[in-house]
């Protein structure tokens, strides 16, 4: 039986399956050069400074191959967005998930953030830049976007499980979060040198303490 099922297996492994997966992995590896050349040139040049002829260039690919991959420059960029929000998810906020207490969270959350926005600015820039070209009659390009913030939220809703068990109240802190970050970003860009961002963080704690809260809001915390 096993002989039977091994020569079944070499029967259908013919030459034109493999030619097909070489040309599928090749594929794959050809998309993932794209997006990485993509990734440093709006680090070195910004996004208007980013074409696709200098992607095609950095790759050593035809632009055609590259609007073959993606279709165009926006959805090309995109998909960098959603990869880096993919990478993100895997990796420091799965990390940043597994820390015991909120506080732990919070911390490094912070830190992730502010230090992206000091050695990865290009990464919000391209968001900002994609939610206002999507406002101009891009629907798919929005739906994309709006499934990228939501899984952000998805993010910071799962940090906040084990101290907010109402899920519309985890939702609601969560949106805040997310505008919080997104606000301070913005400022940061605009004036970097009037954006103390170790101030704001120690301000952050002191908000979100609940020594902060004074007893008269603790003793109404305890009735409620």
């Amino acid at each position: 039986m096993a002989s039977s099922q091994g020569n079944s297996a070499a029967a259908q492994d013919t030459p034109g399956r493999r030619r097909a997966r070489g040309r599928q992995r090749r594929g794959v590896e050809t998309e993932g050069a794209i997006l990485e050349a993509t990734l440093r040139l709006l680090a070195t040049r910004g996004i208007h400074g980013t074409s696709l002829d200098l992607v095609a260039e950095e790759v050593g690919v035809a632009k055609s191959s590259i609007l073959w991959h993606f279709g165009s420059k926006e959805d090309l960029l995109v998909r960098v967005a959603e990869r880096v929000f993919e990478e993100v998810a895997r990796g420091p906020a799965k990390d940043i998930l597994a820390l015991p207490t909120l506080e732990e969270r919070g911390e490094a959350t912070w830190k992730f953030f502010s230090q992206t926005l000091r050695s990865r600015p290009e990464l919000k820039r391209l968001m900002l830049w994609l939610i206002l070209e999507s406002v101009e009659g891009r629907p798919e390009l929005r739906a994309r976007l709006r499934q990228l913030y939501e899984g952000v939220r998805e993010l910071y809703d799962a940090g906040l499980r084990s101290v907010i068990p109402d899920a519309a109240k985890r939702r609601r802190y969560a949106i805040i979060s997310v505008a919080s970050m997104d606000g301070i970003f913005l400022q940061w860009l605009l004036d970097p040198e009037a954006i103390d961002l170790e101030a704001l963080h120690e301000d952050l704690r002191e908000l979100h303490g609940p020594e902060r809260l004074g007893p008269d809001r603790k003793k109404r915390g305890a009735r409620s």
